[in-house]
């Protein structure tokens, strides 16, 4: 008989990248968009990182602008699904603010990656990216 939830949640030593608000090698920049005018600096992004678990990974960039006087921080990442009934979990947190991005492949162990998740500008001078797998039974 089986009791309780359907899933359960595996990956409790959840891998944890926490980037402070400086500026790591290999730094690339970008163009603000021309919507935020003057008020906006030119934003700085990191170089890609790469966060692993048996199961799944996620890959994100980390990008850092001066919006009217407040430090703002916006992540891009790529989830992937690499194990059969699993379904990675990549949380972001900017100051406030945060979201879960998942990704779930039924078919099988090859991995695929997610389309490309944007979080947008957030008032927080860095984010914190972690990562969890859930598998289903």
């Amino acid at each position: 008989m089986l009791i309780g939830n359907m899933f359960q949640r595996v990956g409790l030593g959840t891998a944890t990248l926490v980037l402070a608000g400086t500026t790591f090698g290999g730094a690339a920049h970008a163009t603000d968009s021309a919507s935020t005018s003057a008020a906006a600096k030119a934003a700085t992004c990191e170089g890609w990182r790469l966060i692993t678990m048996p199961g799944g990974a996620v890959k994100y960039n980390e990008c850092h602008r001066t919006y009217k006087g407040k430090r703002q921080s916006s992540v891009t990442l790529y989830v992937a699904d690499h194990a059969y009934n699993s379904s990675p979990r990549a949380r972001v947190i900017i100051g406030a603010w945060e979201a879960t991005y998942s990704h779930y492949n039924p078919g099988g162990a090859d991995t695929q990656w997610s389309e490309k998740y944007q979080t947008g500008w957030h008032n927080g001078s860095d984010a914190k990216v972690t990562l969890s797998i859930v598998r289903y039974p």
